[in-house]
C-alpha cells in the first residue's frame, strides 16, 4: 500500500485536536513551525502503527508542542521499519517498495523530522544503501533510546512461579528442560489440550521450507527430523498433521513433549529447532493458524512461546526470556543458532536538515531516554484501562517530571558543538550576562565549541581556529589541524589550503609549506613530504636510492634526445620500467633510440637522422623498441641492436639461425655470377649503329631501370624522414649497393663490420679483375695437343675494355655510395658518432679509419679514377675518331654508344649525377634538408639537359628517362611534409609516384620486347615505330632532297649566300652548323667542315679508310706467313676475314664519298 505525501492529511493529527497535557502549556498560535527558504511547515512526527511506538512517540508528541512550543503533526503512514528511513529522507512516497520517490540527493525537502522505536539492525542493508545513495538527505540516527529489543522463547511468570514451589526450577534456564534431570513436562499443557483449529497445518507452515531445513539437517545431523524428498532434497518431519517434534521429544514420547507456539508461517523455526536439538529440550513446535489464535494460545494454556519486546501481546503474562548460553559470534556466523541471540538496539532518528532548522529539538532528541519498564508501563496500562495513548503518556509525564526535565535543553545551557549566541546583536559572545537574549547555536565553520564554567555551571561558547587549523562543517568540539600537504596562515577559516606546485608539507597543523629543491617540482597541490618532490619534465634525477642520508636525495640533469623522461623521471625507474605515481609517469627511451644497460643515460640513435623520423627510417628504428635500456627487438644485440648474434642472420622480423643452404645459395650465387660475367664479353660487344637495333634499344632500357632502382637505393640512405612506400622500397633494394645483410651474407662471412665493408667493396673490383685475368689467359698459346674443342675464344684488349668500361659503368652508383659509407657519420645524442650503414662502428675508432681508408682506394681507383678515364675518353672521343684511331673509340664504346653521336659526351653527365647523389649523403649526413635541396638540384640539372639535347638515340628511351626523372625528383620533394595531414598525403603520394614509376618501367619493357619480337617478323618496321613512337623518315627521300639541296647551293652566289645566312636565327645556325658537321663526317666521310665535335659512325662501327685497306691486309697476310707450321685458331681466321671484308666494304664507301666531295 503507497500513500502519497499529499494524501497524509487525513492522518494528521495535531495538538489542537486534545486537550493540553500541561495547565503552562505553550498556547497553540504561539507554537512555532519550522523555516526552510521562506517556507513554513509543522515538525513531521513519523509514526509506525505498532503499541510500542505509539507508546514512546505519544511522549515525544507532547513535550515538543507543550514545552518546547513548536507545532508538530502525527504522520501514521508506515508499515515497515524501513518505511522511517525513506520518509525522513524527504522520499515523496516512502511506503512504495517499488519506487520511494527519493528523487535527487540534496534537493529533497522533508516533512518528517522526528521518529523513535526503531529497529535499525532489522533493517541494516536498507539504511546502509540508503547513506550511500543519499549522503546530503539521508537521516541521522541518534542511538539508543535506553533500552534494547529483543525476541526468544518466553515462558509465562505463572509457570515459573509453580515449577519453583514445587521443585525448585525455575523454567528459565535451558537446562531446566533438561529430561535427565526433570520432568518439566508436566508444568505445562498437554500436546491433546491444543485446539487443532487453532493450528496450522504443516504443509502451511515452513516445515515445507527446502532450502531452511536442508540447512537444519546439514548443521543438526538430525536426519530422524526430515523427511527425504529424493536427489538430496528434504522437509520438517511432521507429527500427527500439525507437530514438529524435537529429537528428545521423539525418543521420551509425546507425553514428554512441551508445547511451543509460534505465529506466521513459523517465526524463528530454524532457531527454535536448532536449540530444541542441540540442548535437548523436548519442544513439539506448532504454528498459530492466525493472530488471534497466536495470542490466544499462550493466554488459554501453558507452553512455550515465541514473542518479542517491547510488545504488549503478552505483557499480563508476565513472560521471562529462557536463558540460553551467551551469544556466540562465530557460530552465528555460521548459521548455527545454539547460542543466545543477540540483543537489538532501539534506536531514535531525526532528518539531516533538523540540526539547522530546530537544533534544540535534535538535543532534546539526544537527551530523550527511557527503560523498558517505562515503555511496558505505559503500554499495560493502555491495556487495563483502554485509554488512549494520549492519555497514558500525558499521566506518565506527571508522574515522572524529574525524569522528562531533563531531556529539556536548557537555552543558555550549551552543548558540546553549540555556542551561546546573542539573537539581540546576532554574534556569538563568551558570557552569560544578560542571559534574556541568549541561546545556543550551532557554531559556525571556522570556529569551535569549548567548554566554559561559570556561575550558572556549564556551557559551551564558540572559538575562531587558530591559524594551523580549520572546521570545515562547524558544530564542532575542536578544530582540525590542517592535514599533511596543506597550511593555513589565517584564523577561522573553514579549510586550509593545499600547498602549491613546487612546495610540500610533512607536518599537521602546519602555517606555511616548504619549498621543493632547486629542479624539482610537485605533480599537483597538496603534496605531503620531500618524497613527492620529483624532477621536472625533460630532466631525470641521476642520485641512486641506495646513497648516503647526508647526500641531497636530487641531482636532476637534463634527458638528451632519444630519452622521454616525464615528471619525477629517475635513473631507478628507468631501469626497471615502474614509477610510484603510475605507468605514465615512467621515462623510457623512445623508438629509434637505444642505450646500454651499464649506462643507460648514454642514448645511441638507431641508424636514424631524420628530425622527424616515424621509426621506419631509423636503422631501421624498428630493431630498437624503446622502453628499458638494452632492449632490442628481434633477439638484436650489440650497441645500437646493430646485428643479430654470431651465427644468426637476420629475416626481415627477427634473428634466425643461420643453416647450410645460406652458404650453398652463396656459392652457387657467386658462380651463376662469375659464368654471366664471362658471357657479358660477348653481349655487351654488339656493334654499334646509328640506328640502334630493338636488341640494343632494350639493354639502353635496362641500364636505366637499373639506375633508377640504384636512384632510389641511394635515397634511402639519406636521412630523409621518408613515407614508409620509399623507405621499405629502398631497403628491399639496397642489395644492389652490395647491402647484402639481407641476403645473408653474415652467415658466409660473419658479423665484422669491416670484414663485411671490405668483401662488399671488393666484389666489383674483383669482377673486374676476372675479366683481366681472362684477357691475359688467353695471351699464352695453348699447346698443339691441345683440343680444339676445348679452346677458348681469345677476348681483344679494346673489347675487353669496354666490358671492363661497361661493368663498372653499371656499378659505378654502388661503388660511389658504397665506398662514401666510412664518410656518412651521425651523431649519437650522447655526442658519439656511429656510422649509418654500421651503426655499432663508431666514427674515430680504429675499424672506422681502416674502413675510410679502403674506401677512399676505392673512390680513388674505381670511382674517381673511372670518372677521370671516363672524362679523358669524352674529350679524346672526336679527335680519335678524327684520326681514325677506331681502336680507341671502340674501348669506350659504352660510353657513347647509346646516345646519339652528337651528344656522346652525355655518359658523363649520367655519371657526374650518379656521383653527386651519393657525395650529398655525406656531404649532408646530418641535414636532412640540404640533402632533400641538394638532391632536388642535381636531379633538376640532369632533367634541364636532357630536355635540351634529347641524347638517347630511340624516342622512347628520351620519354622514359625523362618521366623517370620527373618521379625521382617528385619523390624526394614529397620528403618535405611537416604535420600529420601531410604525412597522410605524402605517404599516398609517394605510393602513387612509385606505381607511376613502375608503370612507366614496365611499359618500356613491353615496348622493348614487343619492337624485337617484330624485328624478327615480316614487319620490321612496326617494330621501329614502336621504338621512335612514329613513323621514321625514309632514307630515299633525304637522299633526294640532300642531293637537290647541294645542286641549289651551287647555283646560289656566296654573297647572297652570305646575306641570307646573316639574317637566320641562332639557333637555325647552330642547327645548320650541326647538319653540315653531319654530311660531312658520315656522307662524304672525310672533309674538314666540322663546325661541332662529334665522333664519326664510322669510328664506332670498325669503318677504315680505303687507303688503309692493303696494308691491313699486306700486314697480316705477312704476319701469317711469318708463322710457319703453326695452325691459325678458327675463331681469329674467321674474325679477321669478317674485319676485313668490312674494311674492304668502308674503303668503297669511302671513295664513293670522295668523288662526291670533287663534284661538290
Amino acid at each position: 500500500m503507497t500513500r502519497p505525501w499529499p494524501a497524509l492529511a487525513a492522518l494528521l493529527v495535531t495538538g489542537s485536536l486534545s486537550t493540553p497535557c500541561f495547565p503552562d502549556a505553550v498556547p497553540e498560535g504561539e507554537r512555532r513551525e519550522l523555516v526552510k527558504q521562506g517556507e513554513h511547515y509543522p515538525v513531521g512526527l513519523f509514526m509506525i502503527d505498532y503499541a510500542a511506538q505509539h507508546a514512546t512517540a505519544e511522549l515525544v508528541f507532547i513535550l515538543l508542542q507543550e514545552k518546547m512550543g513548536y507545532k508538530v503533526q502525527k504522520m501514521l503512514d508506515g508499515f515497515f521499519g524501513s518505511d522511517t528511513f525513506f520518509a525522513l529522507a524527504g522520499c515523496r512516497s516512502p511506503t512504495n517498495l517499488s519506487d520511494r520517490g527519493c528523487g535527487v540527493d540534496g534537493e529533497m525537502t522533508t516533512r518528517a523530522h522526528v521518529a523513535v522505536e526503531g529497529w535499525t539492525e532489522g533493517y541494516l542493508p536498507v539504511w546502509e544503501q540508503l547513506q550511500q545513495d543519499y549522503p546530503s538527505s539521508a537521516p541521522r540516527n541518534l542511538g539508543n533510546m535506553g533500552y534494547q529489543g529483543e525476541s526468544s522463547s518466553f515462558v509465562a511468570r505463572s509457570v515459573q512461579e509453580r515449577a519453583f514451589n514445587a521443585e525448585g526450577i525455575s523454567l528459565d534456564f535451558y537446562r531446566d528442560y533438561n529430561v535427565s534431570w526433570t520432568d518439566s513436562a508436566k508444568y505445562f499443557s498437554r500436546l491433546q489440550e491444543l485446539n487443532r483449529s487453532k493450528l496450522l497445518p504443516c504443509e502451511q507452515t515452513s516445515l515445507m521450507n527446502v532450502e531452511l531445513m536442508k540447512v537444519y539437517r546439514d548443521l543438526t545431523g538430525d536426519h530422524e527430523g526430515v523427511t527425504p524428498l529424493g536427489n538430496g532434497q528434504v522437509i520438517g518431519r511432521c507429527f500427527d498433521g500439525y507437530f514438529w517434534y524435537a529429537p528428545v521429544c521423539r525418543t521420551q514420547g509425546s507425553s514428554k513433549c512441551i508445547p511451543f507456539i509460534t505465529g506466521g508461517a513459523g517465526w524463528a523455526f530454524q532457531e527454535t529447532f536448532q536449540k530444541a536439538t542441540f540442548l535437548g529440550m523436548p519442544l513439539a513446535w506448532a504454528v498459530g493458524s492466525n493472530w488471534e489464535s497466536y495470542s490466544t494460545l499462550p493466554m488459554e494454556l501453558t507452553t512455550i512461546f515465541y514473542w518479542w519486546k517491547p510488545d504488549p501481546t503478552f505483557l499480563r503474562l508476565d513472560a521471562k526470556a529462557l536463558i540460553f548460553p551467551p551469544y556466540d559470534r562465530l557460530q552465528w556466523e555460521k548459521g548455527i543458532a545454539r547460542s543466545a541471540a543477540t540483543e537489538i538496539s532501539i534506536d531514535k532518528y531525526i532528518s539531516q536538515d533538523l540540526s539547522t532548522l530546530a537544533p534544540d529539538i535534535e538535543e532534546f532528541m539526544k537527551g530523550f531516554m527511557v527503560d523498558i519498564k517505562d515503555v511496558d508501563e505505559i503500554m499495560l496500562e493502555k491495556l487495563e484501562s483502554g485509554k488512549p495513548y494520549s492519555d497514558v503518556a500525558c499521566r506518565w509525564l506527571h508522574t515522572n517530571t524529574e525524569r522528562w526535565r531533563k531531556w529539556l535543553p536548557d537555552k543558555t545551557k550549551c552543548f558540546a558543538r553549540y555556542g551561546l549566541y546573542n539573537e539581540k546583536v546576532a554574534k556569538f559572545v563568551e558570557s552569560r550576562t544578560n542571559p534574556q537574549d541568549l541561546t545556543c547555536q550551532i557554531c559556525p565553520p571556522g570556529s569551535f565549541s569549548e567548554q566554559m564554567k561559570d556561575a550558572n555551571g556549564t556551557t559551551f561558547i564558540c572559538r575562531e581556529c587558530t591559524a594551523g587549523t580549520f572546521q570545515v562543517s562547524g558544530a564542532s568540539t575542536e578544530c582540525d589541524p590542517c592535514p599533511k600537504g596543506e597550511y593555513q596562515d589565517e584564523t577561522g577559516s573553514n579549510s586550509c589550503k593545499r600547498c602549491g606546485f613546487g612546495k610540500y608539507q610533512d607536518a599537521r597543523g602546519a602555517r606555511n609549506c616548504t619549498q621543493c629543491p632547486a629542479g624539482t617540482t610537485t605533480v599537483g597541490f597538496g603534496s605531503l613530504s620531500l618524497d613527492d618532490c620529483a624532477c621536472l619534465a625533460t630532466t631525470i634525477n641521476i642520485v641512486s636510492q641506495n646513497s648516503s642520508r647526508n647526500q641531497s636525495p636530487f641531482e636532476c640533469v637534463a634527458c638528451s634526445e632519444g630519452l622521454q623522461c616525464p615528471f619525477s623521471s629517475s635513473l631507478q625507474s628507468l631501469q626497471t620500467g615502474e614509477a610510484t605515481l603510475g605507468p605514465q609517469y615512467v621515462p623510457h627511451v623512445l623508438g629509434g633510440y637505444f642505450s646500454d644497460p651499464e649506462e643507460p643515460l648514454m642514448i645511441y640513435k638507431c641508424g636514424c637522422t631524420g628530425k622527424r623520423s616515424r621509426g621506419i627510417q631509423c636503422r631501421p628504428g624498428k630493431h630498437c623498441p624503446g622502453g628499458k635500456p638494452g632492449e632490442c627487438s628481434g633477439g638484436r644485440v650489440n650497441k645500437p641492436c646493430a646485428s643479430c648474434p654470431q651465427g644468426q642472420t637476420w629475416n626481415g622480423k627477427q634473428c634466425k639461425a643461420c643453416t647450410a643452404w645460406a652458404t650453398v645459395l652463396w656459392v652457387t650465387g657467386l658462380l651463376i655470377s662469375l659464368a654471366v660475367l664471362l658471357k657479358a664479353y660477348d653481349f655487351v660487344d654488339s656493334k654499334a649503329r646509328a640506328e640502334p637495333s630493338p636488341f640494343q634499344v632494350g639493354k639502353i632500357a635496362s641500364s636505366i631501370a637499373i639506375n633508377v632502382v640504384q636512384n632510389i637505393a641511394v635515397f634511402g640512405l639519406m636521412s630523409v624522414d621518408w613515407t614508409n612506400t620509399v623507405a621499405s622500397t629502398s631497403r628491399s633494394l639496397r642489395f644492389i649497393l652490395l647491402d647484402l645483410d639481407q641476403l645473408s651474407l653474415s652467415c658466409l662471412i660473419g658479423h665484422g663490420n669491416l670484414f663485411r665493408f671490405v668483401v662488399s667493396g671488393l666484389l666489383l673490383p674483383g669482377a673486374t679483375l676476372v675479366l683481366i685475368l681472362r684477357w691475359a689467359a688467353m695471351r699464352f698459346k695453348y699447346p698443339k695437343w691441345w683440343p680444339q674443342c676445348l679452346r677458348a675464344k681469345v677476348w681483344k684488349f679494346f673489347k675487353t675494355v669496354n666490358t671492363i668500361g661497361t661493368l663498372l659503368q653499371v656499378g659505378f652508383a654502388t661503388l660511389s655510395a658504397l665506398s662514401l659509407q666510412p664518410l656518412m657519420c651521425y651523431r649519437h645524442p650522447n655526442g658519439s658518432l656511429s656510422l649509418l650503414k654500421y651503426p655499432s662502428t663508431f666514427c674515430g675508432d680504429s675499424e672506422q679509419i681502416i674502413m675510410v681508408v679502403f674506401g677512399m682506394a676505392l673512390m680513388a681507383i674505381f670511382v674517381c679514377g673511372f670518372f677521370v678515364t671516363c672524362s679523358w675518353a669524352i674529350w679524346k672521343l672526336p679527335a680519335w675518331s678524327g684520326q681514325s684511331r677506331h681502336e680507341m673509340v671502340q674501348a669506350f664504346t659504352f660510353l657513347s654508344s647509346k646516345f646519339r653521336l652528337d651528344v656522346w659526351y652525355f655518359g658523363l653527365l649520367l655519371l657526374m649525377r650518379d656521383m653527386g647523389l651519393s657525395v650529398i649523403v655525406v656531404a649532408a649526413t646530418d641535414r636532412p634538408e640540404l640533402q632533400v635541396a641538394l638532391g632536388s638540384i642535381t636531379i633538376l640539372l640532369y632533367q634541364s639537359i636532357l630536355l635540351r639535347v634529347w641524347p638517347w638515340k630511340a624516342s622512347v628511351l628520351n620519354v622514359a628517362d625523362t618521366a623517370c626523372s620527373i618521379c625521382l625528383l617528385l619523390l624526394i620533394s614529397q620528403s618535405l611534409h611537416v604535420s600529420a595531414s601531410d604525412e597522410d598525403f605524402a605517404e599516398t603520394f609517394s605510393a602513387v609516384i612509385m606505381v607511376i614509376l613502375a608503370t612507366f618501367l614496365g611499359l618500356l619493357g613491353i615496348l622493348c620486347t614487343s619492337a624485337l619480337v617484330l624485328s624478327r617478323s615480316s614487319c620490321p618496321s612496326t617494330g621501329l615505330k614502336l621504338l621512335h613512337l612514329g613513323d621514321r623518315i625514309q632514307a630515299a627521300r633525304i637522299s633526294t632532297a640532300l642531293k637537290d639541296c647541294a645542286k641549289g647551293l651551287l647555283e646560289i652566289e656566296v654573297s647572297h649566300l652570305d646575306k641570307t645566312l646573316e639574317d637566320m636565327n641562332t639557333y637555325d645556325l647552330e642547327a645548320l652548323a650541326a647538319t653540315i658537321t653531319l654530311v660531312s663526317m658520315e656522307v662524304l666521310a672525310d672533309t674538314q667542315y666540322n663546325f661541332n665535335d662529334r665522333v664519326a659512325l664510322q669510328a664506332v662501327s670498325r669503318r677504315t679508310r680505303l687507303t688503309r685497306v692493303s696494308q691491313v691486309t699486306a700486314a697480316k697476310r705477312s704476319m701469317r706467313l711469318s708463322v710457319k707450321d703453326q695452325p691459325m685458331d678458327p675463331h681469329q681466321e674467321a674474325e679477321e676475314h669478317r674485319e676485313e671484308h668490312l674494311e674492304e666494304d668502308a674503303g668503297q664507301r669511302t671513295e664513293a664519298a670522295s668523288k662526291t666531295r670533287v663534284r661538290l
